[in-house]
């Protein structure tokens, strides 16, 4: 299998889908900021979630599309390449301050025309004392934000952003389409007990998971409608054909379950498309993307309706795609995440839930068309195990060997059971895929919710060295000064203390902006694709999934580690200094 999958040199479609995407510029686009605030002052009477649900279908439906020239796989999010559309519904007011310097900051330069900024300023006008980030921060005590203005803890990523850190079951929109998702919702409705008093949120969920639905089957139209009409006035025979078979591909999917690899792939981003259209979070992650592909490349190939050289180019216009999706961050986060990253992580390798080798063709293929486009998405991960075949893991060093710092390998004797010891059951940890970075769960089926926090522990540890103090502000307890502590166990008890303390304000902060985020920006088109969301009724951001957990990150560990040492050595193990 190793000779097959040798370097070979990049198609000539791909390179020029690679060049005209990097050839400008990334730019800040209005539409979708102008669309969502249209439906909202249209909608104003409605449930928070069926006003959401009214919205992703305006911005479906009006949204300006595009088929960039020799695109295999459509769906556009902007009309420019690598541009970003802005969701006011979360926050909008640092945007305002940076409108003069997004485009002439160091990192992750945005273009931003006149004409756009006037309408930004307009549609911002409406959402004054309505987005997600100011009713998060009336939740919070105000202990917790003078926590925060002190660099003690962050929760900027959701508390600035829309929901990111998850990832779908794709593998049941190319089973089902979206008519299957409509089918569920209406018969879990025709199902409920209209006397309980949940059933009627729970109605308006599923009103708006079949709203949802609809406005993805009228947007995969749209684009089978352009591409007819392209095609009509296309003078190339070659391309004039390919934008007849995607007409034909976006008529049937995801409307209806998928046929042929191609449709799977095109479904595929459909999704992965409309929900970064639905809410602005990143780190949406294909995860385990090599197993619910498979299915549908083998079928074709013991067909002979598909070559493995017209899958690996429809792989590699995929890849390409991924790098089309953007977004803006305030400068200071630029500082922190550089490189217009968005963290979609995809992972090959591994075992099946039945605990055998998963390797297929497309573990290599997925390896190979990274090799290919030599972009950074998506960000591709490697479970590596000890049945993991020798061909595989030799085919993973030689991407390594390119200087992408991809892929990442991760052990599965490691992280199996580190997941099933936090009540993960075992054939899902086995089907663990990465979100984002490096956190490991069960796709489709999990709220995660990584990233809730960075906590800066080091900082706590100069709080306490000060006796709570923060620039001559009390801030945390009073546990003793520097000097009051006679021995480092005196040191330990303080630091304790105060970590119990600003760790209860992260834990504040945390449930704001989860509780913020439910009530006003709830995310149907998102919920309707993870486990157990439907029979609950429930979206992900109101405790809807089969798995939930909330993952803030303490920062600086080695840091503290390194100065405890060095305080117990040099002032209370040897006296050196006081």
């Amino acid at each position: 299998m190793k000779e097959k999958y040798k370097m070979a040199s990049v198609n000539p479609r791909i390179q020029k889908l690679i060049d005209d995407l990097y050839s400008v510029t990334p730019e800040i686009e209005a539409e979708r900021a102008l669309l969502i605030t249209q439906s909202f002052k249209e909608t104003e009477a409605m449930p928070m979630i069926i006003r959401r649900a009214k919205a992703l279908e305006k911005i479906l439906n009006e949204m300006t599309i595009v088929i960039r020239d020799e695109e295999l796989i459509v769906g556009n999010l902007t009309t420019k390449p690598r541009g970003t559309q802005i969701f006011p519904e979360y926050s909008n007011k640092w945007l305002i301050s940076e409108f003069d310097t997004v485009a002439k900051r160091k990192g992750d330069v945005f273009l931003i025309s006149d004409e756009t900024k006037e309408d930004l300023v307009e549609a911002f006008k409406y959402w004054d004392c309505r987005t997600v980030n100011e009713l998060a921060e009336q939740y919070m005590f105000p202990e917790t934000r003078e926590a925060i203005a002190a660099g003690v803890f962050t929760v900027g990523n959701y508390f600035f952003n829309g929901v990111g850190h998850i990832g779908v079951d794709y593998a049941k929109v190319m089973k089902v389409g979206f008519k299957g998702i409509i089918a569920e919702a209406e018969a879990e409705m025709a199902n409920a007990d209209t006397s309980l008093p949940d059933y009627i949120k729970k109605k308006h969920f599923l009103d708006a998971v079949i709203i949802t639905a609809n406005a993805a089957i009228n947007y995969a139209h749209r684009f089978a409608a352009l591409a007819r009409d392209l095609s009509s006035r296309e003078k190339d025979s070659r391309r004039q054909n390919e934008l007849l078979e995607i007409a034909k591909i976006c008529e049937q999917v995801p409307e209806n379950p998928a046929n042929s690899f191609y449709e799977a792939l095109q479904s595929f981003w459909f999704v992965q498309a409309i929900i970064q259209i639905e809410s602005n979070g990143h780190s949406i992650s294909p995860m385990r993307f090599d197993q619910y592909m498979y299915p549908y490349y083998k079928q074709d190939v013991s067909k002979g309706n598909i070559t493995d050289e017209k899958a690996q180019e429809l792989l590699d216009c995929l890849w390409v795609k991924f790098n089309d999706i953007n977004k803006i961050r305030d400068e200071g986060s630029t500082k922190a995440f550089g490189g217009y990253p968005m963290f979609q992580n995809l992972i090959v390798g591994g075992q099946t839930p039945d605990g055998l080798d998963a390797t297929n063709e497309l573990s290599f293929m997925s390896l190979v068309a990274t090799e290919h486009t030599k972009l950074p998405q998506p960000s591709i991960s490697f479970r590596v195990w000890n049945k993991t075949p020798e061909d595989l893991l030799l085919k993973a060093c030689e991407i390594s060997q390119l200087g992408l710092g991809m892929p990442a390998f991760y052990s599965d004797e490691v992280v199996i059971p580190s997941l099933v010891s936090r009540g993960v059951a075992l054939r899902d940890a086995r089907d663990y895929g990465i979100i984002g970075c490096v956190e490991p769960q069960k796709g489709g089926k999990t709220e995660g919710w990584h990233d809730a926090a960075f906590f800066n522990i080091a900082k706590v540890l100069e709080i306490t060295l000060n006796n709570g103090m923060v620039d001559g502000q009390q801030m945390g307890p009073e546990t003793g000064t520097f000097e009051s502590f006679k021995t480092f166990d005196d040191l330990m008890a303080a630091y304790k203390k105060q970590m119990v303390h600003f760790v209860s304000l992260l834990i504040n902060a945390d449930n704001s902006v989860d509780l913020a985020h439910g009530e006003r920006a709830p995310l149907p088109f998102l919920a309707s694709m993870v486990d157990d969301c439907i029979s609950k009724g429930k979206s992900l951001q109101e405790g809807g999934a089969h798995y939930n957990f909330t993952g803030p990150q303490g920062v600086g560990v080695a840091n503290v580690g390194d100065s405890l040492a060095a305080i117990k050595e040099l002032v209370y193990d040897k006296n050196a200094i006081t």
